[in-house]
């Protein structure tokens, strides 16, 4: 089985409408990342075990069928080579053969009987990595007449140490021995061997399990980050970010060997070897399709594109291989592919032009710092691929550069992930805001629309009457008293709608200030109703002799005058128009009122949800000159003086308030 790095996984950045300066990291973040990966180095060495082996040796057998007699005696004894550190053949149909030679061990000390103090003195050959398809013991001091078989494709025996390694547990020996290890795997041949105390072996381990564990939880965080922003953003780029993690997640689980030592007799061996090949195919391909996704929102030259997807469309083609059979073929195909990929992305990165294309808003960061994370990635995928290729020596901490690569590039991942959400959180909301703004604006538009046809509809209708009149009147050789007053009054209608379009308008642009002074509110009132009544219709009612208050008297007598006006031009004819003052009405806060009553005429009764909009007049008004603007005004005006305008009617009366605060 192949433990094929993912080619990798890299950092979506969309491009946004803020400034193209490209945001700092957390500081958090970036200290866990030095955490993180420092671990992870020290992880080969890691409580350092003195080790029993003395001399290591290999020979390579291309024909598969040599037997132990035949390496350890004649010819093929002397062909065994001499390595130290772990031994890396790359991909190889040859079965591998290692000659460890073990040190010796001390010797128990007897007590008086001559019996020994201590158990017999043992080793753990452990085996690294966790991945190979099978490794054959052959001690020549077991009792066992077959060898004693580990690996993907075989359950550890009963009597060995079992641990996400493979381990042998062999007797020590007062002098030194030789043991004899055959590989067979369809994986890259690299194989790195100690030989422990159980003590040691079990400390070592330990260790690991810590270090392994927090990179399996660092593996699982940055899937379920990816799960929860697709769900909540429904991205394609999430998506298949989550779907690259989740896969990433299982294969790093299957060659670190946790599904085989969690699973037991549960599933046969042989499944578990076949589901990590195809893990390892899956993993390859869906980090290679992710990035080409990615890159693709950088604006890469179309060659670039086709290169990246010939690789993704390798898949299929290693599907076939490994469902015929050829599995050493396809895993070394897709080791090939895993190689070409960071080198293809560094040559797509730097052909990128989103940073030049007009009219476009350049990405969140520089296309330098594209390049620089592509030519890392590479860094770190040699440091795996090519002694997996046997291509270059392999040391041990090689054998953690697949760990080291998830991690480092999971971790660069969360961190541009949440810098490119806040940017596109901020940029939602900003076009939140923009999309508010233009609302406003529309319907801010067709109001002034609206009010544009409705005033245009008023004059048409408002003035056509007294021009009918004045034309009437001009048109006539008579000079009759009547006559000149129709006239003079056709002549104060069309006067007095241009002088409430002229209000109307000082009141949209705040054209005119509030004077307050000193008066008595029922001296004034009396006033008005002296300079209006004309005909003796209207009666002051007020059961007070004075109310004082301090406001602008100019705009008060607007108001009165209003409603008075109102009130004789609606109600029945020659009824009566009552006005009252109201004082120290119990209302918080305290105000004082002028209420002005009258009977309602051939009009009918206003409505009492539209009485103060602008332009509105009742279906029965319509028939009398007026600009429906006169309670509209009245109601602004009162607000800019601090009250309010009331329609309080009762069975028989229409009733207007004016509230003023005392």
């Amino acid at each position: 089985m192949l433990a094929a790095q993912y080619p990798k996984q890299a950092l979506p950045s969309l491009s946004t409408s803020e400034s193209s300066t490209p945001a700092q990291p957390n500081t958090r973040l970036q200290w866990l990342l030095v955490v993180c990966l420092s671990i992870l180095c020290l992880q080969p060495f890691a409580a350092l075990a003195s080790d029993a082996i003395a001399e290591r040796a290999y020979l390579e057998d291309p024909s598969n069928e040599l037997q132990i007699k035949d390496i350890q005696f004649g010819e093929n004894a002397a062909k065994f080579k001499s390595y130290t550190g772990p031994l890396n053949r790359g991909y190889s149909k040859s079965a591998i053969w290692l000659k460890l030679t073990i040190r010796q061990s001390e010797v128990p000390t007897p007590n008086a009987s001559g019996n020994a103090l201590q158990t017999e003195p043992r080793y753990v050959l452990r085996i690294q990595p966790s991945y190979l398809d099978e490794i054959a013991l052959f001690d020549p001091e077991s009792i066992q007449e077959s060898p004693r078989l580990v690996g993907d494709r075989h359950f550890a025996h009963p009597i060995d140490y079992q641990s996400l390694n493979h381990n042998f547990v062999i007797a020590a020996s007062s002098k030194s021995k030789t043991v004899w290890l055959r590989l067979k795997t369809n994986s890259t041949s690299l194989i790195h061997v100690d030989a422990l105390s159980m003590e040691q072996a079990i400390a070592k381990d330990a260790i690991q399990y810590l270090l392994l564990g927090g990179f399996i939880g660092f593996l699982f965080l940055f899937f379920s980050w990816a799960l929860v922003h697709w769900i909540d953003h429904r991205e394609h780029m999430i998506g298949v970010l989550a779907i690259n993690q989740f896969i990433a997640l299982a294969f790093s689980l299957a060659i670190l060997g946790y599904t085989r030592f969690a699973g037991g007799d549960l599933v046969p061996a042989e499944w578990l070897d076949t589901s990590t090949s195809l893990l390892s195919l899956l993993a390859a391909a869906s980090s290679i399709y992710f990035n080409t996704r990615f890159l693709k929102e950088f604006d890469p030259h179309p060659i670039g594109q086709r290169w990246m997807k010939g690789m993704v469309a390798m898949l299929p083609v290693e599907l076939v291989l490994l469902g015929t059979g050829n599995v050493l073929t396809a895993m070394q195909l897709n080791m090939m592919v895993v190689t070409l990929a960071p080198v293809v992305f560094i040559a797509v990165a730097l052909t990128c032009r989103a940073w030049t294309a007009p009219q476009k808003t350049p990405p969140v960061f520089s296309k330098s710092i594209l390049v620089i994370f592509y030519g890392v990635s590479l860094l770190l995928l040699m440091g795996f691929a090519l002694p997996s290729l046997g291509m270059t020596a392999s040391t041990e901490l090689a054998l953690q550069t697949n760990s080291i690569y998830g991690l480092v590039t999971g971790l660069i991942l969360i961190v541009t992930l949440q810098l490119r959400s806040r940017r596109q959180q901020k940029t939602h909301l900003e076009a939140q805001k923009n999309l508010e703004i233009a609302k406003q604006q529309v319907a801010q538009e067709t109001k002034q629309r609206e009010d544009q046809v409705q005033f245009m509809a008023m004059l048409t209708h408002e003035l056509k009457t007294p021009l009918s009149v004045v034309r009437m009147a001009l048109g006539s050789g008579a000079s009759s008293e009547k006559i000149k007053a129709r006239a003079d009054q056709a002549i104060q209608d069309m006067s007095n709608v241009i002088d409430r379009c002229a209000w109307i308008d000082r009141l949209h642009e705040r054209e005119f200030s509030i004077n307050k002074s000193g008066f008595d509110l029922v001296k004034e009132l009396d006033r008005i109703i002296f300079m209006s009544d004309t005909h003796g219709r209207i009666q002051q009612v007020s059961n007070i002799d004075s109310c004082p208050v301090s406001t602008d008297v100019r705009m008060v007598g607007t108001l009165l005058n209003n409603l008075i006006d109102n009130a004789l031009k609606y109600a029945q004819p020659d009824s009566p128009i009552d006005v009252r003052v109201l004082p120290r009405l119990q209302d918080q806060p305290p105000h004082v009122a002028i209420e002005v009553a009258s009977r309602p005429g051939q009009c009918g009764w206003p409505e009492a949800s539209k009485v103060f909009e602008k332009y509105y007049r009742s279906p029965g008004a319509r028939r009398q000159t007026g600009s429906g603007l006169g309670l509209y005004q009245a109601a602004h005006i009162a607000q800019q003086l601090g009250g309010e305008m009331r329609y309080v009617p009762d069975d028989q009366h229409v009733k207007f308030q004016l509230c003023l605060p005392c």
